[in-house]
């Protein structure tokens, strides 16, 4: 009885592991030198990726993927690759995740991204490259998220200079009220709807093959979905970043769900619960306009609708949102 109680207690501290994003394979990025190393790296971590089944703890790998540990060492790290070749999440270069990599060629004419899907749909394999005059070697594995059923091709190994590939962007219908035009509460109300909509429809579709592209549209600025102070934000319900158009470097990080404005209202908390529990949320609380000087400390009021959706094969909730500053100079007289 004893032993069952020791292996049960080791099996409970192996998933509060993998839930967390720490990579527990034996193969860490640093201990890479050779083939064998390689593969058991990749293979490892694409275990434990698989196996984690919370939303939450799946957006943090965006930025776990990129900090320097287990599973990134220098130019050793793993990318995410859709079976599309967008790179879903590139551990070594974050403006690759804008881009399509299918038929990028190396030096010698091979298309190194398709050929790691073709192995890594096989069952893994080696792909042989050169970049930079330089013979390097990546491997590639298929594996199924935990959380969506989804296929995903995780590889270690490809570090290919993409700086010449463009960032694509969807074309997206124009919304009946754009970025721009949010003035007061139903303007507000109707860009987000429309924003969750396509956001929705991208997170749907199979393989994810529009998100990368929607993603990128929602980035523009002036464009029909990001115009000064009013951009747009994507979060788990518990509090991680999936999508921050302005700062980028956030996604995958947690934001602090305790934080509280001047009255003490923590509004992250309620706007990010209430659109959990209740399907959308309106709040007026107050936080710092970058275009105002001198309310670093007390903040500007500001009013902020978000709406939450269930994610691809999974009742886990996904929320978004945006705001607009109250006496801001896009927001009408009666915004509030």
């Amino acid at each position: 009885m004893r032993v069952n109680l020791v292996a049960a207690a080791l099996a409970i501290i192996g998933s509060v592991m993998l839930a967390s994003g720490a990579a527990s394979a034996q193969t860490t990025a640093g201990e890479v030198v050779d083939d064998a190393t390689l593969k058991a790296f990749v293979d490892g971590a694409a275990a434990d990726i698989a196996a984690i089944s919370n939303i939450n703890e799946g957006a943090k790998l965006r930025d776990g993927l990129k900090a320097e540990g287990d599973w990134k060492s220098g130019s050793m790290f793993l990318i995410v690759f859709l079976k599309n070749g967008d790179p879903f999440i590139h551990g070594g270069d974050r403006s690759a995740e804008n881009k399509n990599l299918l038929d990028v060629e190396d030096e010698n004419g091979l298309r190194v991204v398709a050929e790691l899907l073709a192995v890594g749909a096989l069952g893994g394999g080696f792909v042989r490259y050169h970049d930079g005059g330089e013979r390097k070697t990546a491997y590639a594995v298929e594996y199924t998220s935990g959380i969506t059923g989804r296929p995903f091709v995780l590889v270690g190994g490809y570090s290919q200079d993409v700086s010449h590939v463009p960032i694509r962007v969807a074309d997206l219908p124009r919304p009946a009220v754009t970025a721009s035009q949010v003035v007061d509460r139903d303007t507000l109300v109707a860009f987000v709807d429309s924003a969750s909509r396509v956001y929705r429809d991208a997170v749907l579709s199979p393989g994810y093959k529009d998100l990368a592209g929607v993603r990128n549209a929602f980035r523009v600025e002036g464009g029909d979905w990001r115009s000064g102070s009013v951009y747009l934000w994507i979060v788990s319900v518990g509090g991680i970043i999936f999508f921050h158009a302005t700062e980028p470097f956030r996604e995958g990080k947690r934001t602090d769900l305790t934080r509280t404005d001047i009255n003490g209202l923590r509004f992250a908390e309620e706007l990010i619960g209430g659109a959990r529990r209740e399907g959308s949320k309106f709040l007026e609380y107050y936080y710092d306009d970058p275009t105002v000087e001198g309310d670093e400390d007390t903040g500007s009021p500001k009013l902020g609708y978000a709406v939450s959706f269930p994610g691809a094969n999974t009742t886990q909730r996904v929320v978004v949102g945006s705001g607009i500053y109250l006496g801001g100079d896009n927001a009408s007289p009666d915004a509030d």
